[in-house]
């Protein structure tokens, strides 16, 4: 397979060295939503240097890939597609085509998304920066500790107001929910393959966290702040199975 695409896109390059527009037909997800499995695009040789925007072909570890041109420092570029979390760096050389059209069922497709695919494409890096498994890894025993700190450290004598109301409901309840919201996001690598575990063991961590208040002579154990800490865990589960349906789309996430 790969010596065919080698074979393939070599001849796609001899015919843009010759000034020939190129038509081919999309392969892959890293360009969702703006460009679709099975469009057809037309590639023009760059007569000169791309723009942040623009959409190009490009040499990359040993293949092609074809991306989005976020940023740009004199002739180096970074490229992402609007599917993806990671970038990619390439020279002007590595640019062997830019994008000048694209059809899908013979209907145009609107490929420059401008500002707004730039836009998501840099939540996308920061999300998959502390959100993604090597950032989960980083902030995972940070979030346990200061939960631990939260739950355990006599909060009392700081003389915070935790019994006025907000909307109607207890601050210190409240803060209950709030904290535990993450858990599961920093428990699903410990149990791969299962949705429901993770929401288990986050509930068992805030009922153990609410039993050791029990012990403390400073802080009080309160079965509505356990029950703030089950809604908070769930909350949070149900977040993170949506955009992982939904959104994320990604399995490695």
């Amino acid at each position: 397979m790969e010596a065919r695409n080698q074979i393939f896109f070599t001849l796609v390059e001899e015919q843009l060295a010759e000034g020939q527009q190129v038509k081919l037909t999309l392969k892959g997800t890293s360009m969702l939503p703006t460009l679709r499995e099975g469009d057809t695009l037309t590639l023009d040789r760059p007569t000169h240097g791309p723009s942040v925007g623009d959409v190009v072909l490009f040499r990359y570890d040993g293949g092609h890939r074809l991306h989005r041109v976020v940023s740009r420092d004199g002739d180096r570029y970074r490229l992402q597609g609007d599917h993806c979390y990671t970038c990619e760096e390439a020279s002007l050389q590595d640019i062997v085509a830019i994008l000048t059209a694209a059809e899908r069922a013979g209907v145009a497709v609107d490929w420059r998304k401008g500002k707004s695919v730039l836009r998501r494409s840099a939540l996308r890096r920061v999300a998959y920066r502390w959100l993604g498994r090597k950032g989960r890894r980083q902030l995972r025993p940070w979030y346990f500790g200061a939960l631990a700190i939260l739950m355990w450290a006599p909060l009392n004598g700081l003389g915070v107001p935790l019994d006025n109301y907000i909307f109607g409901l207890r601050a210190d309840h409240l803060l209950h929910a709030s904290v535990y919201i993450p858990c599961t996001l920093f428990l699903m690598d410990l149990f791969k393959g299962s949705r429901l575990l993770p929401w288990f063991m986050a509930v068992a961590i805030g009922l153990l966290t609410e039993a050791v208040q029990y012990l403390l002579p400073y802080r009080g154990y309160d079965v509505n702040d356990l029950i703030a800490n089950a809604l908070g865990v769930t909350l949070g589960w149900v977040v993170i199975n949506v955009v992982r349906k939904y959104i994320w789309h990604y399995k490695s996430v």
